[in-house]
């Protein structure tokens, strides 16, 4: 159990040193550096959790539910037209994809199945780019 261990360390390490994981976290700093962006991000993470507190209860009020709804629309659109949070969602894209490879090659290593379910490897090197050495 320990080399598992020992192993799984060794991936969290080269996971961290990948590309996609450094893009990552460089666009994640410049959004949060970002005020406008660091602004918006912040006015969405109070709506979420101001409407999760909403459904929470027991007869929610749906028009402060929809009100709330419709401003975290609005700010989800303001962020996504910022170059910053742009950048941030596409490399967090890009390594959740990288996270899904590697779990797909793990499955594969220990079942010698392919799932198909999670979006990932459609069994064709031609329509993936993504190098996982599965085929």
């Amino acid at each position: 159990m320990d080399a598992v261990f020992a192993k799984t360390r060794e991936l969290g390490q080269a996971l961290i040193e990948s590309e996609a994981y450094q893009n990552m976290k460089a666009a994640e700093e410049r959004a949060y550096r970002n005020a406008e962006a660091a602004e918006a991000m912040g006015r969405y993470l109070e709506l979420r959790s101001q409407i999760q507190d909403l459904l929470s209860r027991e007869n929610p009020d749906s028009a402060v539910l929809k009100a709330l709804s419709d401003e975290m629309d609005e700010t989800q659109q303001k962020m996504n037209m910022i170059d910053d949070v742009a950048a941030m969602v596409e490399a967090r894209a890009a390594f959740s994809s990288l996270i899904n490879q590697v779990n797909q090659v793990l499955q594969f290593i220990i079942t010698g199945q392919i799932s198909e379910s999670e979006g990932g490897c459609s069994g064709s090197c031609a329509s993936c780019g993504g190098g996982c050495g599965q085929h």
